[in-house]
């Protein structure tokens, strides 16, 4: 459901963060493929947020993307959504990107969950319980990409029961080791 990549533009170099829409989420128009993130490789403090279809990228403040990407004011006449896209299509894979360096992993896991993105210390793997009609409530997608970003090891030892998250903190401090999270699953 995420992958990403880097994209080079006006000589910057950007980690691009590729989610999917999930089936409840309202998308911006009708043929919205994915939510697209840009990051600056040298900030990665600093983003841009759009979307995309199959053919353009989209994003919601023309002076915002101008800021953004350095385009002087005197191009704002042209479609520069366009062109960009143009450009933006030579650098997007042909295949998920599997092995990603451990930087790059912490950036995209710190977006997976669209919460708090300095949340990625795991502490914890729990049951999330029982809907009123008594079936198991099920991890979400975000959790899941989140987790086998960020610890791919215990992501691995929990996946296969979706009534399982995992809880993330802001603080190092709260981080533990994987065997320490499966020792206190163990207990309860």
């Amino acid at each position: 459901m995420i992958d990403s990549f880097i994209f080079e533009y006006k000589t910057e170099q950007y980690i691009v963060i590729l989610t999917l829409y999930n089936e409840k989420e309202r998308k911006p128009n009708q043929h919205a493929k994915a939510k697209v993130e840009f990051v600056k490789d040298n900030n990665t403090e600093h983003s841009i947020k759009g979307f995309i279809d199959f053919y353009e990228v989209y994003f919601d403040d023309f002076k915002e993307f101008c800021d953004f990407f350095g385009v002087e004011n005197r191009n704002m006449g042209r479609d520069l959504f366009v062109d960009f896209a143009n450009i933006f299509s030579e650098f997007i894979p042909e295949e998920k990107i599997i092995k990603k360096s451990d930087r790059i992993q912490k950036i995209i896991g710190s977006r997976a969950e669209g919460n708090n993105p300095k949340a990625v210390y795991c502490y914890e793997v729990r049951r999330n319980g029982k809907k009123a009609d008594g079936t198991l409530k099920k991890r979400s997608i975000a959790n899941s990409n989140k987790a086998e970003m960020l610890r791919p090891e215990l992501y691995e030892t929990f996946r296969n029961d979706t009534n399982l998250s995992f809880y993330f903190s802001t603080e190092k401090a709260d981080c533990k080791s994987d065997l320490e999270i499966k020792r206190a699953f163990a207990k309860r």
